[in-house]
């Protein structure tokens, strides 16, 4: 009923360091950072209610879980190992301080999801974390429009109505650009971050609405700075931009902090 690839540390062998005590697991224990689930096995053997009773009992010499739900996982399925499916390990390359994720990538080409299961993250400090690391962070620079693209030399007979529109467009018309983008649909991204503002009683708010590429990006902070009330954004930004502007947004506290900020990303590139 519940898919797991094994935990590759020996935290739940409680040998990490002294006096080291985790909750109960099978072996090595779970890792939950990928979970398959069948609802309908978990509905009919009542979950909820058998995951509060031990996790209850748990508690009252545990006082608190390490892992969170992981720590719940694992105890449960101490008690009931009928329950598990064992997930291959390239499901779940987990790389913390203390992974034994190695056995894993020597021995499977085809990994499917890194995890990187420390609260340091990319900062985490393991023996092929830099290989890692670079895989991820180029990975976040795809254009994700390359990945919507038929491969370069492959036949396709098919030609939508919005290419057809496209190519009846002279290159050298002066309004070239309009015309095209009368055209062309863009991918829209609508609440790209968290936006909860609530109005005041007097219903006399203000919004500041303003539209910008990545190039104006900076001038933000300052708009942020002096207007106090909600603000609406409508950013202009290709796949690889939009990474750089949330890079950007999570170093910029009045970003993060305040959610009076709507953001709308429409990308360069159509959909």
């Amino acid at each position: 009923a519940i898919g797991l690839v094994e935990n590759q540390s020996d935290w739940y062998l409680g040998k990490l360091w002294k006096n080291h005590r985790p909750w109960p697991a099978l072996g090595r224990g779970f890792n939950t950072g990928v979970i398959l689930l069948h609802l309908k096995k978990l509905r009919d053997i009542s979950w909820m209610q058998m995951w509060r009773l031990i996790a209850e009992k748990e508690l009252l010499s545990m006082l608190s879980t390490s892992l969170a739900d992981q720590d719940i996982f694992n105890a449960v399925l101490k008690q009931h190992p009928y329950l598990i499916y064992k997930l291959p390990c390239q499901w779940n390359v987990q790389l913390s301080d203390n992974t034994l994720s190695e056995i894993c990538y020597t021995e499977v080409q085809d990994l499917k999801v890194i995890h990187w299961n420390s609260p340091k993250k990319l900062k985490v400090k393991n023996k092929h974390v830099e290989f890692f690391r670079n895989l991820y962070l180029t990975f976040l620079e795809y254009d994700g429009n390359l990945l919507r693209r038929e491969l370069i030399g492959c036949n396709n007979s098919k030609v939508t109505h919005v290419q057809e529109a496209l190519n009846a467009i002279d290159e050298d018309d002066s309004c070239y650009e309009f015309r095209r983008a009368r055209v062309v649909k863009h991918r829209t991204h609508l609440y790209y971050i968290e936006y909860d503002y609530e109005p005041t009683p007097e219903g006399n708010d203000v919004t500041l609405v303003a539209q910008l590429s990545m190039d104006r990006l900076q001038m933000v902070e300052a708009l942020c700075k002096h207007w106090e009330g909600p603000i609406s954004l409508a950013l202009y930004m290709s796949d690889s931009e939009v990474q750089q502007f949330l890079s950007y947004t999570l170093s910029f506290r009045n970003f993060t902090a305040a959610e009076r900020i709507w953001v709308t990303i429409l990308f360069t590139e159509m959909g």
